[in-house]
C-alpha cells in the first residue's frame, strides 16, 4: 500500500521486493499496488516511471461508481488516518484475493525485503501447511514483528519469579555441598554472602540483559499469537480471507494491527511468524497518523540484521 505519508520510500520497498528475483518468482506474484488517495494525481509516486511498469496493477480510488468516495474524502480530510487505513488495507486484500492467488501477502510501503525473501517465505509457508491440523485455521504469516515486545512480559510474572527461586536454591544448594565436601575450612559467612548477594546479582544481570538476548527465539517457523507487532508484512491464506473480511469494521477508532489480533483472538486462529523476520521496518514516520511518529522510531528488529548483504 502506497501511503501519502510514506511516500519516500515506496519506491525503495517496491525494489527490494523484486531485486534478485528469478524470471520463475517474478512470474509466481501479482504485485498489487495501491496508491492509497481520492486524488491519484496529487500523490508524488503517481507520476514516476517505474509505476507504469512494475506493478501488474495499480489499485485506484475511482469517483465514477464508487459508493465510498465521498466517505473517503472525508476520512482524508478530516484526519481519520484509522479509518482510511482500515479501508484501504481491506479493499487492496480484497482486490488481491480476486486474483485468485494461493496466498494474499499484505505489505506496508515502510518496509525493506530481505535479498531471498520470497523463497524463505515460500518454505516458511509449506512448514505451516505440514503443521496445520483439520479444524485449526491459522490467519497469518508475519514477515515483521518487533524485538522490544518480546521482552519480559508483566503477566509472566510468577513464572519469572518461580525460575528464579529455583536457580536461587539450585546454586545455593550447589555451594552449600561444595563447602561441605571440598572447602569445609571456608567461612560460612562467605557462603552467606554467595548465596544472597553473588547468586541474586547474577538472577538480576540475566533479567537486565534481556528477553532477547538471553531467551532468543530460534530461527524457523513459530507460533506467535501474542505481541506481535506491527502490520507492515503479513501474508494470508485465501481459505481465511474471506471470512477475515466478514469480521473487519470500518467505523470502529481502531488501528489494522489491533483489529487483525482482535479477529484472530475472537475466532481461535493461530498465528505465525518466520525468524529472523524478511522484513524490515524503515523510516521514522508513521502512516497511522501524526500522533504515532515517536513511537514509528521504535519499530525495529535486530535480528533482521543477521542477513548478509
Amino acid at each position: 500500500m502506497a501511503n501519502f505519508r510514506c511516500l519516500r520510500h515506496v519506491g525503495l520497498t517496491v525494489a527490494s521486493l523484486l531485486e534478485g528475483l528469478s524470471e520463475l518468482e517474478q512470474n509466481a506474484i501479482f504485485l498489487d499496488l495501491l496508491i492509497a488517495h481520492t486524488d491519484p494525481s496529487v500523490h508524488p509516486i503517481f507520476s514516476e516511471k517505474w509505476v507504469e511498469t512494475l506493478p501488474d496493477r495499480v489499485l485506484l480510488y475511482p469517483k465514477d461508481d464508487n459508493p465510498d468516495y465521498e466517505q473517503l474524502r472525508e476520512w482524508e480530510d478530516g484526519g481519520w488516518y484509522r479509518n482510511k487505513t482500515i479501508y484501504d488495507f481491506t479493499h487492496l486484500m480484497k482486490d488481491c484475493y480476486d486474483t485468485g492467488a494461493d496466498y494474499v501477502a499484505m505489505i506496508e510501503d515502510d518496509t525493506l525485503a530481505t535479498k531471498g525473501w520470497l523463497s524463505s517465505t515460500l518454505h516458511a509457508l509449506d512448514m505451516i501447511q505440514q503443521r496445520s491440523r483439520a479444524g485449526h485455521d491459522w490467519v497469518y504469516l508475519r514477515l515483521f514483528y518487533v524485538d522490544d515486545l518480546l521482552g519480559w512480559n508483566l503477566e509472566e510474572w510468577p513464572k519469572y519469579l518461580a525460575l528464579s527461586f529455583l536457580v536461587w536454591a539450585a546454586s545455593t544448594g550447589v555451594v552449600v555441598f561444595a563447602k561441605r565436601k571440598f572447602f569445609a575450612s571456608t567461612p560460612a559467612s562467605a557462603m552467606w554472602m554467595i548465596s544472597l548477594l553473588f547468586i541474586p546479582a547474577f538472577i538480576g544481570l540475566h533479567f537486565m540483559a534481556g528477553r532477547q538476548t538471553m531467551w532468543p527465539i530460534r530461527p524457523g517457523v513459530h507460533e506467535m499469537n501474542k505481541y506481535g507487532c506491527c502490520s507492515q508484512g503479513l501474508v494470508f491464506p485465501r481459505s481465511i480471507v474471506p471470512r477475515f473480511l466478514e469480521h473487519t469494521d470500518l467505523t470502529t477508532d481502531w488501528l489494522v494491527d489491533m483489529m487483525i489480533e482482535k479477529i484472530s483472538n475472537q475466532q481461535g486462529w493461530k498465528r505465525y511468524v518466520v525468524v529472523p523476520p524478511v522484513l524490515q521496518h524503515i523510516g521514522t514516520i508513521s502512516s497511522k497518523g501524526y500522533g504515532f511518529d515517536k513511537s514509528a522510531k521504535t519499530i525495529w528488529n535486530f535480528r533482521y540484521e543477521d542477513y548478509p548483504f
